[in-house]
């Protein structure tokens, strides 16, 4: 009887351990499930392949950030931003979301953290009106001229019809929707008067019945209740007869694949390129060279919307939106996303003209010049230039860069604009050569002399150095 008591006893002990090793494991596989979860769609990768090294340490691109929320049943996180919403000494998180997968709104929450409790808590979360995960831009700014930073979302919807959605922040209730909307054209206007903040009002263009003719609708706030209320509404010109080849955001990047400039101010002439190829916003200026990484491109009739970012690796996205206004004439905006109420403008808006017509003469993408040109070449004291469609590389004064090559015919003059790029996907130096070419009998080229120029808002400028000289091996 007793040998029986012991055996049952033992039998009792391993089964309550089994029991206990599985609900743990239960526990840790509902735990990492909940993880996972918390992984926005956008940041979540597929690795393809093991590295070979297992010591090997992964990229920055490959990290995961994880939402610092747990996602609701049902409930899908997409997108995570860190934002400083309400200016304080932390770091709030922005949480783009649906509230199921088979919803075709998005929604924003707000994560805030309690020192109290030393966790982040949903702190606020209500709908907006953009659709279009790429292109969504949010940025805290003062609208309502309270003092508080309210919260501005912009993007596109389905229609690729500019969206605005402004979350009121009162003292004392968190966050309140105030305006939603959308149209052909919309922007949030603040009045220029530091001295005496007045609220923001909104303007959104939509079409008219009318042709060349849009309506034009004016919100102001309302402080009594507490929300932006239609103060007008009229009919505007709106006659742009240009007429871009295709309907798809393709043809238009086709098109604005020129070199573009703008020169309103002569003492800071800016460039504006599209690096097809490359998928890339070229932009320079006399003291700064920036090349962006496109990430979306959508087309809304002559309107182009671009995302990009300065980097793979950033979080930081740009909505560059660029208005063909003429043939030979772009008007360029561009919405960054703030991680603080201080906003950042480096000056690129503004309207660029084709290159060609400032300087009235032809100025054209030379793609069957650089062909002829493709190739490796040696210089004098080690210097080496070689050209390629996708990256080329240049060695002078023992000095080794690789970048994008791009030849115009600029004026009169052929020109090799070189831009470096960092290994990190910055822009860096931007070198400018006038070439001139020496061809055997055939049209092949032989030898090729690079003069160092720059240009400015007088067309190409000679520097009177001692120009490259380069013999083609292959």
């Amino acid at each position: 009887m007793k040998r029986r008591q012991t055996t049952l006893r033992r039998i009792y002990i391993a089964v309550f351990f089994v029991a206990f090793a599985l609900a743990a494991w239960l526990v840790a596989l509902q735990r990492q499930e909940v993880l996972q979860a918390a992984v926005p769609i956008e940041n979540r990768t597929v690795i393809l392949e093991a590295p070979s090294d297992k010591n090997e340490t992964p990229s920055p691109n490959s990290m995961q950030q994880r939402a610092t929320i747990t996602p609701l049943p049902g409930e899908l996180f997409l997108k995570t931003i860190d934002i400083n919403v309400d200016d304080d000494e932390d770091f709030e998180q922005v949480i783009l979301s649906k509230k199921s997968t088979a919803s075709s709104s998005l929604e924003i929450l707000v994560s805030d953290f309690s020192p109290a409790l030393g966790v982040y808590f949903r702190y606020f979360e209500g709908p907006i009106a953009a659709t279009e995960l790429d292109s969504i831009i949010v940025q805290p700014v003062d609208a309502t001229a309270d003092g508080l930073p309210d919260l501005i979302v912009q993007g596109l919807d389905a229609a690729n019809d500019q969206t605005l959605t402004v979350f009121w922040r009162s003292p004392d209730r968190g966050y309140a929707r105030v305006f939603s909307g959308a149209g052909s054209e919309i922007s949030l206007h603040e009045p220029d008067n530091s001295e005496n903040p007045a609220p923001a009002s909104i303007i959104v263009q939509a079409p008219s019945g009318s042709a060349g003719m849009a309506l034009q609708t004016t919100y102001t706030w309302n402080r009594r209740l507490s929300s932006f209320e239609k103060n007008s509404e009229a009919l505007v010109r709106h006659d742009n007869n240009l007429s871009l080849a295709g309907a798809d955001a393709q043809a238009f990047l086709s098109w604005l694949n020129r070199l573009w400039t703008r020169g309103s101010d002569p003492s800071d002439p800016r460039s504006l390129f599209l690096d097809v190829q490359g998928n890339a916003l070229v932009l320079g200026s006399l003291q700064i060279q920036q090349r962006w990484i496109i990430k979306s491109a959508a087309r809304n009739g002559n309107r182009l919307y671009l995302t990009c970012s300065l980097s793979e690796a950033s979080g930081l996205t740009r909505l560059v939106e660029i208005d063909a206004e003429a043939q030979d004439e772009i008007s360029v905006g561009i919405i960054d996303q703030q991680v603080s109420r201080f906003r950042r403008d480096e000056g690129w808006s503004g309207t660029y003209s084709a290159a060609s017509a400032v300087q009235q003469g032809p100025l054209q993408a030379g793609q069957p010049d650089f062909d002829l040109f493709l190739g490796r070449y040696l210089g004098n004291d080690d210097s080496v230039l070689v050209l390629a469609p996708s990256k080329s590389i240049i060695v002078l004064d023992k000095k080794y860069r690789e970048g994008i090559a791009r030849f115009y015919d600029y004026n009169g003059y052929r020109v090799l604009d070189f831009l470096q790029i960092q290994p990190n996907g910055l822009a860096a130096e931007r070198l400018l050569f006038v070439v001139s070419a020496e061809q055997s009998g055939d049209g092949a080229i032989r030898r090729v002399r690079l003069v160092p120029a720059q240009i400015g808002p007088n067309g190409v400028q000679i520097e009177y150095r001692t120009p490259y000289v380069f013999t083609k091996t292959s």
